[in-house]
């Protein structure tokens, strides 16, 4: 028997020198809620450091303090990273550093059109099968 291959809609996705790889798969229909769901947990991750930050500055804590959660919220988004987008993600991708929030951005800037071009051939392959086509109703 000669078997069958689907295009699972796996996009290998070069991002660094090295020649290594992430890979996003736009077929699976979880990956966009993983995605947003990440969001929402960062950006409480973020409401929950900021609140610590002031509390710190009302306490006279030293600098260390706010050096101290500003890299656990940074380590805490390499967490949800990986957890969404595939183990090592932020190495292959940052190198062995606890990136900043202007790294994080620049990564996300550069995956939007990906997303982007996922939606239009989703968009683009299910249209094949509207009701006009098929003749339903």
């Amino acid at each position: 028997m000669a078997g069958i291959r689907v295009n699972t809609g796996v996009k290998r996705i070069e991002v660094n020198d090295a020649g290594e790889y992430i890979e996003l798969n736009f077929a699976d229909q979880s990956m966009a809620i993983r995605f947003y769901e990440m969001q929402e947990r960062i950006q409480e991750k973020t409401k929950e450091a900021e609140k610590q930050l002031n509390e710190s500055k009302k306490d006279n804590d030293n600098i260390r303090k706010t050096i101290e959660i500003n890299n656990d919220l940074h380590k805490y988004i390499m967490h949800e990273v990986d957890a969404c987008f595939g183990p090592d993600t932020c190495r292959k991708v940052f190198g062995n550093i606890v990136p900043g929030a202007d790294l994080f951005e620049d990564f996300f800037n550069q995956l939007l059109p990906y997303f982007e071009k996922g939606a239009e051939e989703r968009k683009a392959k299910m249209a094949k099968y509207n009701a006009d086509r098929t003749g339903n109703v």
